[in-house]
């Protein structure tokens, strides 16, 4: 028997594994250097067409199963694919390289490396991601051409860890309905699509791992939460790790149990588990996870992938959609958050050289008048079905927040004017920038309630892209600034007597839980699957004992001794 070996990288998504090694070798996406006579043109342009065809159906299929299991928002990645294969100048590039003399994979190769490489130019960080975009529609259409089978066809009754040196989010999606249990990549970040949807199906991955060093069909251990991976585990390793999966899944049924049940402490302080939510469907999916809210409803889904902003009535709908399921329960409804890494193209936003720090969210609500309003006017309607929160994205001063209320105002009087009747509703915003947080006792006068968006205000304070792998490494939101940032909010909040919330990432991380729970949060916010889990811990954890752990932390130098010291204090639960 080989001899076990521990390998170190980066947790990409939480949880534990074991199952046998599956090296995922995708045909060499390259130049094969194949020229066609002048008479065979036809005949590969419609070699062409048909894997056109065929990677559309494929696709198609894939979208299916994703909106089935995941929801709108990541069904979105797989229709933004398709319409790629339907793009003027992608399908163009290909056909004109065939019409002069190649191949048809070498058609696809070529135009993809030329779409690719004009991508990886572009400053603007959303654009520069569609590079991987391009590339993985490519090497699919590529793959389609020259007969490969599907990653999604692999079928065993092992469980099994998939080796690979990326995976398309795509790919990931396709296998996950087999017994594929775990991943381990040499490549990709944690705020990747590919991360992202690991999470949402649960399984556990690790990346940053030399994969040279894994056989095919070994055993192999995917611990991720530490991040590593354990090649060829001994038998005790292995029953151990057997037994700890054991463990988590009976946390797991546990935490489902209690489903229905307050998130209150042993010592009885309440906090409330709101779900985060990108379409009306998904609201059904918050309440089945034992939510009491919807604490982000992102409203862009509205806004993407069509030529024309939605109407007043069409946007309504929507709200009403939500707010109906929900009723009694508050749903924070967030304003457009366009720009950064969501292009609206209709919207013309010019390109820019640091589109994070440019023209988007508020910014543009701001400056795009009658389009905020007609938003305003919707989410003002929609008061009389529910609960309503109306948030505010990206807020960095006090003068705006003033000039968005000012036009809450005149959208209520021209609903006035119409005789529309609306009901009661708050109003808040996000804290996501810094200036935010150090302006948050002269904001939280301004308004009903904070969220804190840990996603951007570590972006921003750390001065990190979370959307490049390259910097990941310097990304966590357990920074000392950070939590310094958000300590100042929570005391801002409780001083103006206001809600305070969060809504980012670190609201569904276990090990940031006592730290928040010990600033006396009103309200967590996060991913529908993380809310039973959180709620256990909730109430398991004793409220006096989480406001210690709470400004023991404030008092560390470094991220890593925050997480090593949060990690000793939920392993004694």
């Amino acid at each position: 028997m080989s001899e076990q070996r521990v390998l170190k990288g980066k947790p990409l998504s939480p949880g534990l594994a074991w199952g046998r090694s599956f090296l995922y070798e995708t045909i060499p996406f390259m130049q094969r250097n194949i020229k066609i006579k002048k008479e065979d043109v036809e005949k590969e342009l419609d070699r062409l067409k048909e894997a056109l065809k065929k990677t559309k159906e494929s696709l198609q299929k894939l979208k299916d199963s994703v909106r089935r299991r995941l929801g709108e928002e990541k069904a979105g990645i797989i229709e933004a694919h398709m319409l790629m294969l339907e793009d003027p100048m992608f399908v163009g590039e290909i056909k004109k390289a065939i019409e002069e003399g190649n191949s048809a994979e070498d058609a696809v190769f070529t135009a993809t490396e030329k779409i690719k490489e004009m991508f990886e130019t572009i400053p603007d960080p959303y654009l520069r991601e569609r590079a991987a975009d391009v590339k993985d529609v490519g090497s699919r259409l590529y793959r389609t051409l020259l007969g490969g089978k599907d990653i999604a066809q692999l079928d065993t009754n092992e469980p099994i860890i998939v080796v690979a040196n990326d995976l398309a989010a795509s790919e990931l999606i396709a296998i996950s309905e087999n017994n594929v249990v775990g991943l381990v990549l040499s490549q990709g970040g944690p705020t990747s699509h590919m991360a992202i949807i690991a999470k949402s199906l649960n399984l556990p991955a690790v990346s940053g791992i030399d994969i040279s060093l894994i056989s095919d069909n070994c055993l192999l251990i995917v611990d991720g939460i530490r991040g590593e991976i354990t090649i060829n585990p001994s038998s005790d390793v292995l029953m151990q790790t057997k037994n700890n999966i054991e463990k988590l899944q009976r946390e797991q049924e546990e935490a489902l149990s209690l489903k229905d049940l307050p998130a209150v402490t042993p010592d009885g302080l309440k906090i409330e588990l709101w779900g985060n939510i990108a379409h009306p469907d998904e609201a059904s999916a918050v309440l089945s996870s034992g939510g009491s809210g919807i604490g982000l409803f992102r409203t862009e889904f509205l806004f993407m992938n069509r030529n024309t902003p939605p109407s007043e009535d069409e946007q309504f709908e929507a709200y009403r959609k939500v707010l109906d399921e929900m009723k009694p329960h508050p749903v924070v409804i967030r304003t457009l958050d366009a720009g950064g890494d969501k292009e609206i193209p209709y919207l013309n936003i010019p390109k820019e050289d640091n589109p994070f720090l440019g023209y988007r969210a508020i910014r543009i609500g701001l400056t795009e008048e009658q389009l905020f309003i007609t938003q305003l006017k919707a989410l003002i309607r929609s008061s009389t079905c529910g609960n309503l929160y109306i948030m505010f994205p990206m807020i960095s001063s006090l003068w705006e927040i003033r000039r968005a209320k000012t036009l809450i105002q005149k959208a209520a009087s021209q609903l006035d004017d119409k005789g529309m009747r609306y009901g009661k509703f708050k109003v808040g915003i996000m804290i996501e920038i810094p200036s935010a947080a150090i302006m948050a006792e002269e904001l939280a006068k301004e308004v009903d309630f904070f969220s804190i968006g840990t996603n951007d205000l570590t972006q921003y304070t750390l001065a990190v892209d979370r959307g490049n792998s390259k910097v990941s490494q310097w990304y966590d939101h357990l920074h000392p600034a950070v939590l310094k940032l958000i300590a100042m909010t929570s005391k801002a909040a409780k001083t103006q007597k206001i809600e305070l919330g969060i809504c980012g990432e670190m609201a569904g991380d276990p090990f940031a839980l006592p730290f928040l729970l010990g600033l006396g949060f009103d309200e967590l916010s996060m991913s529908p699957p993380a809310i039973p889990k959180i709620k256990r811990l909730v109430r398991k954890f004793q409220a006096e004992r989480a406001k210690q752990v709470a400004q023991k932390a404030l008092s560390m130098k470094d991220a890593d001794e925050v997480r090593q010291y949060l990690n000793e204090v939920m392993a004694k639960l």
